[in-house]
């Protein structure tokens, strides 16, 4: 551990000398408050950090912790199972995912459990959904109304794909796995009940079988996914972050395999989301915008790709920002570098968009960008814009958590104390969250493991 010594001064009014005329020279200065810091927080600016607590869930534990700015576990949470994915919600709720052996779906990213725990550490709530024919994946998201977002892999064999027009000679699986988004009601303790849900095997498009009915010329469809754009691995799209954008109820959500981030729209019932029509957008379940790779409607050439296998996908808004609306961690920005990314994507008062055909989409570029080889993470990891106008960076695959400011200077580092240190992403949580409640949240003798 390391002492910081904060000076604390009472408040002189420098105006005119005659303020000090009643100063008690006899009266001494108020003492130095020493702040114990741990080895693992590299950086401590307190004087530019935003305050708070920092929920981190390491992949190989079965643990999961909330740290103080200082470095020290003040909540923990035990479970059975190593997690992905984890949450806090405004009751003081975690949210966990964990992964559930699947035969059928084996790559990286697969969980197929959900577990909520109480602040005080109690399991209240699970569910599972894996199955030869699906699993639940990656990311989870909890919704003001109390469900949650999360994302399916479904698995569709040979003949199915055909049918939909893939390539023969991309089905070197014999099988594709289509990607679905879920909205889950939880029940009692261990049930839930799918609410809503947007496939986007209803939304392609293909230029390779004639004969089928999505057949069509891919750069006039924007709107629509290629089914043959990727490789031919069964994971079509490995969709690997959701974001809800409140204000429009859309649903952004990241595709590493097409390296682009999409929007959808959330307000149409789960039949209209099969259609073209419909919610507040009136487009169905087709897609409202693209960006970060236009290659994949063959609307630019390849070289021309701002996206690289980007994670953690969030809309900012346009406060606190540096011009931009989207935020990513993008991944891949070159063999040595990762970079976050502000994507100031043409969005109306309304929430709508002009995605347009055969053209690559706007921005040509970044609104801002912080690129650095020292958070290169060539998967996981993730980026969150916090309150203050600060940018709280997971770099996952070495578990270094970095808070920079808005001249992209470090306040804050932190790197998770394990040999195996693997996060997905870590979010931030001011001490005034209503989830802490009541909680105690003073330092706890616990050692992350």
């Amino acid at each position: 551990m390391k002492t910081i010594i904060k000076l604390i001064f009472t408040s002189l009014l420098l105006v005119n000398t005659s303020c000090f005329e009643d100063v008690d020279d006899e009266k001494p200065l108020e003492e130095p408050i020493e702040i114990i810091v741990s080895e693992d927080v590299a950086v401590y600016n307190s004087d530019e950090f935003y305050d708070g607590y920092t929920l981190i869930a390491p992949v190989n534990s079965t643990n999961t912790y909330l740290v103080n700015m200082e470095g020290f576990v003040v909540k923990k949470w035990e479970s059975e199972h190593r997690t992905v994915s984890a949450i806090l919600t405004e009751n003081g709720e975690l949210i966990r995912t964990y992964p559930i052996t699947n035969s059928v779906f084996s790559f990286g990213g697969r969980t197929g459990g959900i577990e909520k725990f109480d602040i005080e550490g109690n399991l209240i709530w699970s569910w599972e959904y894996s199955s030869p024919e699906h699993t639940l994946h990656h990311d989870i998201i909890s919704l003001p109304n109390g469900n949650l977002l999360a994302s399916v892999w479904d698995f569709k064999d040979a003949n199915e794909a055909i049918a939909n027009g893939r390539d023969t000679d991309l089905l070197i699986d014999d099988a594709v796995w289509g990607e679905r988004i879920i909205e889950i009601k939880p029940i009692g303790t261990n049930d839930a009940e799918i609410v809503w849900q947007w496939e986007l095997w209803n939304h392609l498009v293909q230029d390779y079988d004639s004969t089928k009915e999505n057949f069509g010329v891919i750069a006039e469809n924007p709107d629509k996914i290629n089914i043959n754009y990727t490789s031919g691995i069964a994971n079509l799209s490995h969709v690997n972050s959701l974001f809800f954008i409140e204000d429009f109820d859309q649903i952004a959500f990241s595709s590493r395999r097409f390296d682009e981030l999409m929007v959808i729209d959330h307000s149409t019932t789960t039949t209209e989301a099969t259609t073209n029509t419909g919610g507040l957008s009136n487009k169905g379940g087709r897609l409202l915008y693209r960006w970060g790779n236009a290659n994949a409607y063959n609307a630019a050439p390849a070289e021309d790709k701002l996206l690289f296998g980007q994670h953690d996908v969030t809309y900012i808004g346009n406060s606190p920002n540096h011009g931009g609306n989207f935020m990513c961690f993008n991944n891949s920005r070159s063999a040595t570098e990762s970079s976050i990314d502000e994507i100031a994507i043409p969005i109306s008062a309304n929430g709508s968009y002009n995605l347009l055909p055969s053209t690559a989409n706007e921005p040509s570029d970044y609104s801002w960008s912080y690129i650095s080889s020292d958070i290169f993470a060539p998967r996981v990891s993730g980026a969150k814009r916090l309150a203050n106008g600060n940018t709280l960076i997971t770099q996952g695959t070495e578990g270094t958590l970095y808070e920079i400011n808005e001249a992209s200077s470090i306040v804050w580092q932190y790197k998770i104390p394990l040999d195996v240190n693997d996060v997905f992403k870590s979010y931030r949580y001011p001490s005034d969250f209503s989830g802490f409640e009541g909680a105690d949240l003073s330092v706890k003798n616990i050692i992350i493991e």
